[in-house]
């Protein structure tokens, strides 16, 4: 039987015993302790949660106070991966579900997450041990967690957080408000940087090849749902060892990964090639902050320039109103396309008022024989400079 099959099936078994109250085991916190989970208590309702700390090195330490120093320098510049507050109010933010859908069917199981604290990853994690506990479950999270934190997420803004969202809604009445906190989302900024080098941009995937990190012994992500359903089903809490080992360590990759990549769009030293090099001088030219950009475009030789980064490169220095520069990259460059010799021609017929040049770049293009849609513009482009008397 397929995995997803199987999970279906005991999930509607699940589901349709969700309104019977569990019986708890006199044994049952001395199980929960052998995973190093201890119950607290709300209204009748108990939760389990299991704090850890990790030492950390001083270098992550010193790097993450260089971020957050460089961070406070542009205060006046927003970025997805900016946070305002110390290092301490990040949230390194993941939990496990029942499934990968969306909607009421869909619970969380476990809410983890980490913090630095000092030269340690302090992880705390929660543990719902039946649904009929969700809002002890909610309130034990809610009770660690306030507006003045940002969360650092991995496709959090898309799966983990509205999950939170769904699930405290349907106990709103009897929970705390859910803060409005900052989200930094490290998917997004995994994929602008490595999506085109990498199989995937899965956390496992990442921490392997760039965080030069092997997990083993590792329980995958993939079995958490058939491991929390045979928990539920049997009642030994050492069955979700492993699912919990898992979820505790993606947390601590996490702190990890958001310095590497704030590390990358703030300092053109930590690329590690010139495609690195575009993508942040792309990225802050997007923001509208070229003054940012310029440093990584300046440390990317037109050599060594890919062929897709030319036109980006191009327009940046165009935004800093360097028109000559701009010129003479895409003249520099070994085999520009007939996209690059359009804007060339605009450059010199437009910023530089020199329709020769502009009306030789347009040659140039055509000599290419472009795609319909680029061959039009060009052939306007020459209209209009014939009509303005030049002729060459």
């Amino acid at each position: 039987m397929k995995l997803k099959h199987k999970l279906k099936r005991m999930k509607s078994g699940i589901e349709d015993r969700a309104d019977q109250h569990r019986p708890v085991r006199p044994d049952q916190e001395t199980d929960f302790s052998s995973i190093g989970f201890y119950p607290f208590y709300l209204d009748g309702e108990v939760s389990y949660r299991r704090k850890r700390e990790y030492p950390v090195s001083e270098s992550l330490v010193t790097r993450m106070k260089t971020v957050h120093r460089r961070w406070q320098e542009l205060h006046h510049h927003a970025h997805p991966l900016r946070f305002h507050d110390q290092p301490e109010s990040l949230l390194f933010f993941d939990t496990e579900t029942t499934g990968l859908a969306s909607g009421a069917g869909t619970k969380i199981f476990l809410i983890g997450y980490a913090r630095l604290v000092d030269h340690t990853l302090e992880v705390t994690q929660h543990l719902l041990t039946g649904p009929e506990h969700e809002q002890a479950f909610l309130a034990g999270f809610l009770d660690d967690f306030s507006a003045s934190d940002t969360i650092v997420s991995y496709n959090g803004k898309s799966f983990d957080w509205p999950q939170v969202k769904s699930r405290h809604a349907f106990l709103r009445d009897r929970l705390p408000l859910l803060p409005e906190a900052g989200h930094i989302d490290l998917l997004h900024a995994a994929r602008r940087f490595w999506k085109d080098r990498l199989p995937s941009c899965r956390l496992s995937i990442i921490e392997e090849h760039i965080l030069q990190q092997k997990r083993t012994n590792d329980t995958p992500g993939s079995l958490a749902p058939l491991l929390y359903f045979d928990y539920l089903e049997k009642g030994d809490p050492t069955q979700l060892a492993g699912v919990v080992d898992h979820h505790d360590h993606d947390v601590r990759v996490l702190a990890e990964l958001y310095v590497l990549l704030a590390e990358k769009v703030l300092f053109p030293k930590r690329a590690a090639d010139a495609k690195e090099l575009s993508v942040s001088a792309r990225w802050w030219d997007h923001l509208k902050h070229p003054e940012q950009a310029a440093p990584f475009w300046h440390k990317v030789p037109a050599i060594h320039l890919p062929a897709e980064e030319l036109l980006p490169k191009v327009k940046h220095l165009q935004r800093m109103k360097q028109y000559e520069e701009a010129s003479a990259l895409i003249r520099s460059f070994p085999s520009p396309s007939a996209v690059h010799y359009e804007e060339l021609a605009k450059i010199e017929e437009r910023r530089l008022k020199n329709t020769k040049a502009a009306y030789e770049a347009v040659q140039k293009g055509l000599q290419l024989n472009p795609e319909p849609v680029i061959t039009a513009k060009l052939l306007k482009r020459r209209q209009r400079i014939e009509r303005s008397g030049a002729s060459y």
